[in-house]
Formats: structure tokens, C-alpha cells, sequence
């Protein structure tokens, strides 16, 4: 009988056990190839976003400086001056690294973050800031898990220092996913124990093979070149050879009037065909009742100021604005909003994170937003006209100092005058 079982399993165990060996022993060296880094630098994918192997890989490039650029789907918003193409038809000295995915936001970006330390110190980064994040009710956990892995999981345990941040986001990884690995390590962080060096041991353990499990899974994909001919090879050759921001402006708003004609909200064509117009009766006053100004984003946002300090990352924020006549439709409040805005910059700036570019006033501004809440065609254009600069002459990071009380509920919650917050 049991040997039987043995020819039915034995082959099943023993090759198992191979592919365990394979990827524990797998080298982890990295070699560069600019190409191909580009190429997960613009895919815009879940791969790009959530893998260490392809972030490690362009970061830690010798010949091109990829800057991290954080954010959700406002990346996938590409036209012929969107920042990946700039980067490029202008032989820019950096190129963006796009981190972000539709659904994703600050906790999603925190745990990211832990796989790039090392790579992040004292360098920069560009961080999009959309205000329709800080909901009432709390970030889905389905959209957490989906770009959540067990390397970002082992990566947090073995960075993690006991501190309140860490205290933080072992409470909220618990909530957004419940049945997490190595849960009894994350519950003792969550109530402030200290682990023990049995906890250490399996950290490392586990560490080390989703490292060598990445290194190794990470490099098969080749979406990222398909992705990158449609994303920016495309658009190069519509773009002037010398650089101008006013041809710039010429062909922008060419193509913004040609793709914005089917709708009076000045949204794409395609977008509002397939995303608003089957369904507008049902969006008229459907934000009214919305409020930005109580939400647990305020919490996660924390966590990742908290890490640009401890990496003291110099970061550039760039916070999008709402289309205006979008606002209108669906009774969004312009007051709130405003107001959801300033208690964000009074985070930022308070703590010392004084790079801010602006936008939320621009929503009615023609051709600046593309849909209904992402920046496009001008917008990419004032964008670029912040960006550039700033990633072009690099300075150092500016003196951080963090307020744990940005962590406490009173702020998450928290409606008044933002000068009176104590």
C-alpha cells in the first residue's frame, strides 16, 4: 500500500521539493539592461508595481537614474506628453519608475516601499496625491490584497523597528488581510511586543526565499515591451525634435479637441462612452453626500511620510485636481474638497514635506483633466513643468520632523479649522 502511494505521490513530493531547492539557491545578482528596464518602468502593471526583482533591477542601474513615481491610475493616462514620453523624446537624465495601479493607495505604496529601502536613501521620489482616496468608508481589503505579496510581507517584518509606525501598519495589514502569513509575528508588532529571536529566525527564513522566488519569477514577462511600443514608442514620433513648451501646447490641444467631442464635461471620448454615458442619469448627485475629511487614508499616508523621513527620500507631492463640471454633476462639494485638501498640505508641510504642487483649483481648467479625476494632455504639461525641474537638479531631502499624532484617530477624523488641531 505504501508503496502504492509512493509511486502516486513520491514523484509529486520529489518535484516539489526540486523547485523549492531551485528557488532558495537561485542567484540573486542583478544584471542591467536599460531596454528592458524601461520597459517595466512604463508597463504600468500589477508586476511592475508589486515585484521586487524588476523595481531592484532599473533602480540600481548605474547609466540611467529611475525616480520612483507613486501614485494609482493616473499613470495609465498616456498621450503624447505624458511623463513617460517626455522622459524619453527628450533624453531627460532620469526616467520614471510608475508605481501604482487603479485602486491602490497610500498603505498599498507603503508596503511597496519596503522592498526598495536600500534603493530609495537619500535619493527622490514624486508622489500623486488624489483626495478621492481619504474615503469615510475603508480602503477595500480585495483591492489591498491584489497588489499585496508575502515578499512585501517579510520585507516589513525585517525593516520594521517597533515604532509606532510599525505598530500601525501591522494593525492595518491585519484588518485588510486577515488571514495574512506569519500572523502571530504581525499580532505581537500590532500590540507593541517585541519579537523574539525564534520570530527573527522565520523572518529571515521566509525573506530570503520570496527574494530568491522573485529574483527568479519576476524576470518572465513580456507585457512590459508590448506595453511600452503602445505607452510611448507610439507617441515619439508626434513631438517636435526641439523641445518647446509651446509646440508642446499646439499638438496637446489639437488632440484634446479631437478626442473631447462627444460630451460637454471635456472628457476623453472613449472614456466617457465606456465609462459615464450608459449610466450619466444615475451619476447626477451621486457625490453629494461625500466627505474626504474623515478617512483612515489620513492614518496610511502617515506611514509613508514616516518612511521618505526615515529613508529621507526628498519628495516632490503632486495633488490632482476633480473636473469641475464633473464635480457639478454628481454634487461633489468644492468646499469640502478644499478643505480635504488643506488638511492634507497642513500634514505634508507641517512635518516638513514642503515640495507641493497644487492642482486641486485646476479642475476647470480646458483640457487639464482627462476624465473625470486624472490629470492629462495640459495637465501633463503643467505637471512636467513642476516635475523636470525638480528631478533634473536634484537637492537634498529638507529637514523632516515627524508628529506621531498624524497616526491618532483625532486627526483620521478629525473636520475642523485645521489651525486649531492640536
Amino acid at each position: 500500500m505504501l508503496k502504492r502511494l509512493w509511486l502516486i505521490f513520491g514523484p509529486i513530493f520529489i518535484a516539489g521539493f526540486l523547485v523549492l531547492l531551485l528557488i532558495f539557491f537561485y542567484p540573486s545578482t542583478t544584471s542591467h539592461n536599460l531596454t528592458e528596464e524601461k520597459y517595466s518602468a512604463a508597463s504600468v502593471s500589477a508586476e511592475s508595481f508589486k515585484e521586487r526583482s524588476q523595481k531592484v533591477r532599473a533602480l540600481t542601474d548605474p547609466n540611467m537614474r529611475f525616480i520612483p513615481f507613486l501614485g494609482s491610475s493616473e499613470w495609465i493616462r498616456f498621450d503624447s506628453v505624458h511623463p513617460a514620453v517626455l522622459a524619453e523624446k527628450y533624453h531627460r537624465p532620469y526616467r520614471p519608475y510608475f508605481l501604482g495601479q487603479a485602486g491602490a493607495a497610500s498603505l498599498n505604496q507603503y508596503f511597496g516601499l519596503q522592498q526598495i529601502l536600500p534603493e530609495i536613501e537619500n535619493k527622490q521620489a514624486v508622489f500623486v496625491i488624489s483626495p478621492q482616496w481619504f474615503t469615510e468608508t475603508d480602503y477595500e481589503p480585495a483591492a489591498f490584497q491584489r497588489f499585496f505579496n508575502s515578499d512585501q510581507l517579510t520585507a516589513f517584518l525585517g525593516n520594521q523597528s517597533g515604532d509606532t509606525a510599525a505598530k500601525h501598519a501591522a494593525i492595518r495589514l491585519l484588518k485588510q488581510n486577515p488571514n495574512v502569513a506569519l500572523k502571530s509575528i504581525v499580532q505581537k508588532l500590532s500590540k507593541g511586543e517585541e519579537l523574539s529571536d525564534v520570530d527573527q529566525v522565520a523572518i529571515d527564513i521566509f525573506a530570503r526565499f520570496n527574494e530568491k522566488q522573485s529574483a527568479l519569477f519576476g524576470q518572465f514577462s513580456i507585457r512590459g515591451q508590448l506595453k511600452y511600443k503602445e505607452h510611448v514608442e507610439n507617441y515619439l514620433k508626434d513631438l517636435p525634435d526641439q523641445f518647446s513648451y509651446d509646440e508642446l501646447e499646439k499638438i496637446v490641444r489639437k488632440d484634446a479637441e479631437a478626442n473631447t467631442t462627444n460630451n460637454d464635461m471635456g472628457m476623453e471620448n472613449h472614456f466617457y462612452t465606456r465609462e459615464i454615458q450608459k449610466d450619466l442619469k444615475k451619476w447626477e448627485g451621486y457625490q453629494k453626500n461625500y466627505n474626504f475629511l474623515k478617512s483612515s487614508e489620513y492614518n496610511d499616508l502617515q506611514l509613508v511620510l514616516n518612511q521618505f523621513a526615515k529613508s529621507n527620500v526628498n519628495v516632490l507631492f503632486v495633488i490632482q485636481p476633480v473636473n469641475k463640471k464633473w464635480m457639478e454633476y454628481t454634487g461633489l462639494s468644492e468646499e469640502m474638497y478644499q478643505h480635504a485638501v488643506e488638511k492634507i498640505r497642513y500634514q505634508l508641510e507641517s512635518q516638513g514635506f514642503t515640495n507641493i504642487a497644487d492642482f486641486s483649483k485646476k479642475g476647470g481648467d480646458p483640457y487639464f483633466v482627462k476624465d473625470t479625476i486624472h490629470i492629462g494632455w495640459l495637465g501633463w504639461l503643467a505637471f512636467d513643468k513642476v516635475v523636470n525641474p525638480f528631478l533634473t537638479d536634484p537637492k537634498p531631502a529638507p529637514d523632516y520632523k515627524m508628529n506621531d499624532r498624524f497616526f491618532s484617530k483625532d486627526w483620521a477624523t478629525y473636520d475642523g479649522n485645521i489651525k486649531d488641531f492640536q
